[in-house]
């Protein structure tokens, strides 16, 4: 599906959407397809969470959680674009209980030759706002 213009779906009528299970369906499976989604798409991915009728959160928050699992690099990458929604992503990640260790997970993400060193400071700031998250 190469007409799904994932920047947008933040505005869709997704109460309408909802109405065909064809349609949420093509469009989840598209953006699961992380292998073919360009960094920018990934960042907005990232922003579906919060989008303004707060519609599927559960889902988009699993999808967030997946593309994290699948690559961290492709998703410190994509966070560097949309740093705002650093918040609210922590609290997926705390929700969902993703990390075990999450020292160890950003050790691992610090020590990825693929990523400039922007990229590693937004990793350090999103662990960062983690650790406060949880410990409050």
């Amino acid at each position: 599906m190469k007409d799904i213009d994932i920047e947008e779906l933040y505005w869709e009528d997704w109460d309408q959407l909802a109405k065909d299970n064809e349609v949420l369906e093509k469009i989840f499976s598209y953006l699961k397809d992380f292998e073919a989604r360009d960094i920018d798409e990934l960042a907005n991915m990232l922003k579906l969470y919060n989008n303004p009728s707060g519609a599927f959160t559960l889902e988009f928050a699993n999808i967030i959680v997946d593309l994290y699992r699948y690559s961290k690099s492709k998703f410190i990458k994509a966070l560097k674009i949309v740093k705002d929604e650093s918040i609210n992503l922590v609290y997926v990640f705390r929700n969902q209980k993703v990390f075990t260790d999450e020292d160890e997970e950003l050790k691992e993400i610090l020590m990825m030759e693929e990523l400039s060193e922007e990229d590693k400071e937004v990793a350090k700031d999103f662990f960062q706002m983690y650790k406060n998250i949880c410990a409050s």
